[in-house]
């Protein structure tokens, strides 16, 4: 087309309209207006433009010419190709990815780069390959009874020049494949169990061609034999195994019932060894044997009436007597047994051996068992009971004391009283020492007396308490006890002022009641146990532990040496001492907010379903005090510091 002739809204616009089909600029036509719009009233036009588009003889001229064709570039099987551009032409171009790194004449270019020498001195340098990898290995637990094969494979990759079509421009770009490493298969396993010398207990039934394909696993591919744990021999003592009678009534257990309350005959078996049986030893996955654990080495012990047969299986009573159990001693006692009541018409008992009493012991009653261990069937009212063995009393126990454990049981209580002053004695040294590193002109005998009167107002009266304790025991103590009560009376409760003049006396006397509290500890070994019923305004020393399997304890105190239990009663006003052990109560302290006080001296946990307020509970030297009712409550010592729960709530600690 060489000529246009077109209309518009406006002149400009068919002027346009017409350098469009023509193809050509302003300055290549020649324009003449044809007719000129008119408008109407408001701006409306009535008529368009008209105008006539000639092409000027030159430039039809240079339209028919033939355009210089374009230099290509193009990729193909990842090959860089390239067709330089005719004289005239454009010259191709590359843009570039990230991941190719491409010098061009020896210099790095990036994004872009214009082909102008050709592609001679074009280099591009593709990501590095990588070989597919298959890791394997075999594991093999300690015990050496369990191998497992583990597999990881690790994909390769190669890289090379995306293709693309033959154009002036176009995007170095990257084509990746992914190279699969091999798969392990059956043979292989099998060789690689040879290997490691496998050679015991394979098994490769669960491995498929399918499990073997996946990217990783784990299987076990063999199982030793464990070895057949011995059965040990043990010890039946026949006296122990009554089955305890139910009450019915009161859903009460009589515990006092088990662990040998009849006595035997002469000639009456009371402990039988039954044989133990051989283990049978393994074998782990390499073929070794396993050994099996060695049979326990047991026997009979027997103590005063009793004796062992000549094959060792066999204890039977030598006397007649009650059977007994101590530090895994069998032995029997001579018993005094009372078929009645103990009282007014009986008088006192004492007996070297045990004592059973078939009915109650009542008012201003004694009954002692020097060497063995005293059951009442009954109750226990107005009287006290003093055994070096265990106390058993059917029922009730109220305003009585019951001392199981004989001089043990001083020793125990002597022990904690000990343990507690040493402690405040610790701390008021450690005070004194603070105080006088700021301030060192005060005299030592005014700071210590300030310091008892501040903080350590307690130490005196444990010191008064201790020493008329002290006072009135007769069993021989060592007699560097005798020393130490002396210290603390002439130092901590002397008449008039203080006459501590060093510290270092309080350092002494420190030393001289850790070494006595040891002495005390390594004499009590005896464990002697007291079961009650129920208390009630009663006192009860025992140097093992102390049990209530009755409905409660009511304003009563306990010093036990191993630990307290009560866990269907309810414990009312009174304390617990426990030297070391646990103490385990369905409730303490009672809704009145009665005072009850729980100590473990040194180191054990207090369990109780419910807590009252004003129940104190402390254990070594921290105390915790409840303010109001608490469940399910726990309080023990966590990395040295006093912790309570109540449920899953902290309260301390």
């Amino acid at each position: 087309m060489r000529e246009y002739v077109g209309e518009g809204a406006t002149i400009e616009e068919a002027i346009e309209k017409g350098l469009q089909e023509l193809a050509a600029s302003r300055e290549q036509v020649e324009i003449e207006v044809l007719e000129h719009p008119t408008r109407r009233l408001f701006g409306i036009s009535s008529r368009n433009a008209v105008v006539r588009l000639r092409l000027k003889p030159e430039t039809i001229k240079e339209q028919s010419l033939p355009k210089p064709k374009n230099g290509l570039v193009w990729v193909k099987d990842g090959r860089l190709g390239y067709s330089p551009p005719e004289q005239g032409g454009e010259v191709p171009r590359c843009f570039i990815d990230p991941q190719l790194s491409v010098q061009y004449n020896g210099k790095p270019v990036s994004k872009h780069v214009s082909l102008d020498q050709g592609i001679e001195s074009l280099e591009i340098t593709l990501p590095q390959d990588t070989e597919p990898e298959l890791h394997y290995s075999i594991k093999v637990d300690p015990t050496k009874t369990t191998a497992e094969l583990f597999w990881k494979k690790e994909p390769g990759a190669a890289y090379t020049l995306q293709d693309q079509e033959p154009a002036n421009a176009l995007t170095l770009s990257i084509s990746k494949r992914i190279i699969d490493p091999p798969s392990l298969t059956l043979d292989q396993i099998k060789e690689i169990i040879q290997i490691e010398g496998i050679c015991h207990g394979v098994d490769l039934s669960s491995i498929t061609p399918e499990l073997l394909a996946r990217s990783s696993g784990l299987v076990t591919i063999a199982r030793g034999t464990p070895p057949v744990s011995p059965k040990h021999p043990e010890i039946r003592y026949v006296f122990k195994d009554e089955t305890p009678k139910v009450d019915l009534e009161s859903l009460r257990i009589d515990y006092y019932e088990v662990h040998g309350i009849s006595s035997v005959e002469v000639g009456t078996p009371i402990a039988v060894k039954i044989p133990g049986k051989e283990g049978v030893p393994g074998k782990d996955v390499y073929g070794n044997p396993i050994p099996s654990e060695p049979l326990k080495e047991i026997e009979i012990k027997v103590g005063e009436g009793a004796v062992l047969s000549d094959d060792g299986l066999t204890a039977s009573a030598a006397i007649g007597g009650l059977p007994v159990l101590k530090n895994d001693i069998v032995q029997v006692l001579p018993i005094f047994e009372l078929q009645g009541d103990a009282d007014v018409s009986t008088g006192n008992i004492t007996m070297d051996g045990a004592v059973i009493i078939r009915g109650s012991v009542l008012e201003n009653v004694k009954v002692e068992s020097c060497n063995g261990t005293i059951l009442v069937d009954g109750l226990v009212s107005g009287a006290q009971l003093r055994a070096s063995g265990d106390i058993s009393v059917g029922k009730n126990v109220v305003r009585s004391q019951l001392y199981a454990g004989g001089q043990t049981v001083v020793q125990l209580k002597t022990a904690s009283m000990l343990h507690n002053i040493g402690s405040q004695l610790d701390q008021l040294i450690k005070a004194y020492e603070a105080v006088t590193e700021q301030t060192a002109d005060i005299p030592v005998e005014n700071l210590v007396k300030h310091l008892l009167e501040l903080k350590f107002y307690s130490l005196p009266k444990d010191v008064k308490a201790f020493a008329d304790y002290f006072s009135t025991v007769s069993i021989p103590f060592h007699p560097g006890l005798h020393e130490l009560v002396a210290g603390l009376t002439v130092n901590l409760l002397g008449q008039g002022p203080l006459q501590i003049r060093n510290v270092q006396i309080l350092r002494d006397l420190h030393s001289l009641l850790k070494a006595q509290e040891m002495i005390l500890d390594s004499e009590a070994q005896s464990d002697s146990n007291v079961t009650v019923g129920y208390l009630q305004n009663s006192h009860v020393e025992a140097s093992g532990t102390v049990t209530v399997n009755g409905q409660g304890s009511y304003y009563s105190s306990i010093v036990a040496g191993k630990g307290f239990f009560m866990e269907r009663g309810v414990f009312r006003g009174g304390e617990i001492t426990v030297a070391s052990g646990d103490i385990t109560v369905k409730e303490l302290g009672g809704p009145t907010g009665v005072s009850t006080e729980i100590f473990i001296v040194r180191e054990g946990r207090v369990t109780a379903n419910r807590v009252y307020s004003n129940v104190s509970v402390s254990i070594g030297e921290q105390r915790y005090r409840f303010g109001e009712e608490a469940s399910r409550v726990k309080a023990f010592l966590n990395n040295g510091l006093l912790t309570v729960y109540a449920g899953s709530v902290k309260l301390l600690g």
